[in-house]
């Protein structure tokens, strides 16, 4: 295992031994480093995720994938060609539901760590961050990332792509408004980002930014003092 992953991942675990619960979702990351990250939900989708794999290909920057279980089973290859390609999966959840709505720990548990399985078997990685869909929160959910010590990942901007009169431009106009150590969210299905992604990422560029992945970025966090 290279030694910069090996670090990488030792200090995102050092970092969620001492994650406050004053601040349980994280949305950007307080750092002096000039990087950002942009992550994608949904997917993988039939078509969407191989164009977006090129696209990023051709601009040499890594994303995170925040994959939906069952479309992982459906789509092994790609979930395996996103691994292949160096970028980072992280766990959607298996069905995407509302899971902030839910009160039974065990069916939220079940969303959580099917997903992690459904993820390991097709691309022998497990997710290490988590993102609730519709960035849905309850006290059995936080219970159960608790348990799983998994850091729940929100977006100091997001594309608002699910929105119907949202047009590339404006896609483009939130999106690049992103700065050092923030999380930008975006979806994998939507015809309308995957136009607007090479004037977001020529944009961030222009200030200086270089594209990480989510676990990259919190290992950049300055170490919290223990309570």
């Amino acid at each position: 295992m290279p030694r910069r992953f090996l670090f990488t991942l030792t200090a995102l675990a050092c970092l969620m031994t001492t994650l406050s619960s004053a601040q349980p979702m994280i949305k950007s990351v307080k750092t002096g480093q000039p990087v950002v990250a942009l992550t994608f939900d949904d997917g993988p989708h039939a078509t969407q995720t191989q164009a977006l794999l090129d696209l990023f290909a051709h601009e040499k920057i890594k994303v995170t994938f925040f994959e939906v279980g069952n479309s992982v089973a459906k789509y092994p290859e790609l979930a395996r060609a996103i691994h292949a390609a160096g970028h980072e999966l992280a766990n959607h959840s298996k069905t995407h539901p509302k899971l902030g709505e839910m009160t039974d720990v065990a069916a939220i548990r079940a969303e959580v760590t099917e997903t992690q399985a459904i993820i390991k078997d097709a691309t022998g990685v497990t997710p290490v961050v988590f993102r609730a869909p519709y960035i849905s929160h309850g006290p059995a959910l936080w219970t159960v990332l608790g348990e799983l010590k998994l850091p729940s990942i929100g977006a100091a901007h997001a594309a608002y792509d699910w929105e119907e009169k949202s047009t590339r431009e404006s896609i483009t106009e939130r999106c690049s408004q992103a700065g050092p150590g923030d999380i930008v969210l975006l979806h994998t299905w939507s015809e309308k980002t995957a136009a607007a992604l090479p004037a977001i990422i020529a944009n961030l560029r222009a200030k200086g930014l270089r594209f990480v992945t989510v676990s990259e970025l919190l290992a950049l966090a300055p170490p919290q003092a223990a309570p």
